[in-house]
């Protein structure tokens, strides 16, 4: 059976998971530890138990999947929980907050541990980081990440990740800067807990699938998100989210995105357009590849561009990465020189997959 075939057979389960209907039988020399290890690359392998507990899978490889699917349930549970929890102690300190991505698609799935998330991601308004940054210590999280980049990151054992975001897109994804540059006009609010209104939120998760999709390539889990929102009780208009998203340019491909979901998740026949993202999103894994990424780049800016991109990332990027930059621009070049002395020994493996992928170009 091809690789192809797995990945169709995969999407059929989830597909009937979401439909509630009965799993179609695996076809002729399915290989359920290969279906298995693809849900998991994809991240969807506790959802796709659910429909596989239902066929005749060997207990050798049921025994490791239903492990994986109880601990996507813990792990639900312990985020709703601590959502909940900050949800409240932001309200309480006066910090207006809008939770995102996963927080509000796991609620639309028939059973929110289907949709996994890594982490929690929530905007605030950038100056309110240091009061957040009180509040999540009083919650018994540690900073691990502040002051610099779009977002600070908190950690809490065994399992929580927080994402306190001051924006939400920075130098990747700057395409989309503009559409949502005022994001909280974009809501609706009850008291300090804001959501987006629906057509603003499904066009926000599009962008997000875009800019995933740009960087490196995207998996099965982000369709899978579009038809769930589009299908949902929300009363999305996809035609206003694409208009929306009109000037980043970028409302083909989050167009040709969505048509895959309707293709995967709804019984629509391809087009040259879905069929080529099919093939490129099979080869991609739930967050891309750093082959896809350089590659993209190289497309866009050129060989040489992209190079000299890797060794003098602009300002803004720069900005991100080196708050002294803020309060002193003339630093820049010796940013540059701290970066370019110290980032070889920071993911010395994605760092050495992009210059295989510039030489071999």
């Amino acid at each position: 059976m091809s690789n192809a075939d797995t990945y169709a057979y995969l999407i059929r389960l989830l597909g009937s998971l979401l439909c509630g209907a009965e799993p179609p039988r695996p076809p002729e020399g399915c290989s359920a530890s290969e279906l298995m290890h693809l849900a998991q690359r994809h991240s969807v392998a506790g959802m796709a138990y659910y429909a596989a507990e239902k066929l005749p899978i060997s207990e050798p490889v049921a025994s490791p999947w239903r492990q994986i699917r109880d601990k996507a349930l813990v792990k639900d549970i312990t985020q709703q929980m601590e959502l909940e929890s900050l949800c409240a102690a932001l309200s309480g300190a006066g910090i207006r907050f809008l939770p995102l991505k996963g927080c509000v698609i796991k609620g639309l799935y028939p059973q929110s541990d289907m949709r996994t998330m890594s982490d929690i991601d929530i905007l605030i308004d950038e100056r309110n980081t240091a009061a957040a940054r009180g509040v999540m210590e009083g919650l018994g999280y540690s900073c691990e990440h502040f002051g610099y980049d779009i977002h600070d990151i908190y950690y809490k054992p065994p399992v929580m990740n927080v994402e306190i975001h001051r924006s939400l897109f920075g130098e990747d994804g700057r395409e989309f800067g503009a559409v949502f540059s005022d994001p909280w006009s974009m809501c609706t609010h009850d008291g300090m807990h804001y959501s987006f209104r629906p057509d603003e939120f499904f066009a926000y998760i599009l962008a997000h699938a875009v800019k995933h999709l740009e960087e490196g390539g995207t998996g099965i889990r982000t369709i899978m998100d579009l038809w769930v929102c589009l299908h949902s009780d929300m009363k999305i208009s996809a035609e206003r989210s694409f208009e929306l998203l009109e000037p980043s340019g970028r409302a083909d491909i989050a167009r040709t995105m969505a048509e895959l979901a309707e293709v995967w998740f709804g019984g629509k026949a391809h087009s040259g357009e879905t069929l080529r993202l099919e093939q490129y999103i099979f080869g991609s894994g739930t967050y891309g590849t750093v082959e896809n990424s350089a590659l993209n780049r190289i497309e866009r800016s050129g060989k040489m561009g992209y190079f000299m991109r890797l060794i003098f990332p602009t300002f803004t990027h720069m900005k991100e990465h080196y708050p002294v930059l803020n309060r002193a621009p003339v630093l820049l070049p010796a940013c540059w020189f701290a970066r370019l002395v110290t980032k070889p020994f920071v993911n010395r493996r994605s760092n050495m997959e992009k210059l295989r992928v510039l030489m071999k170009k």
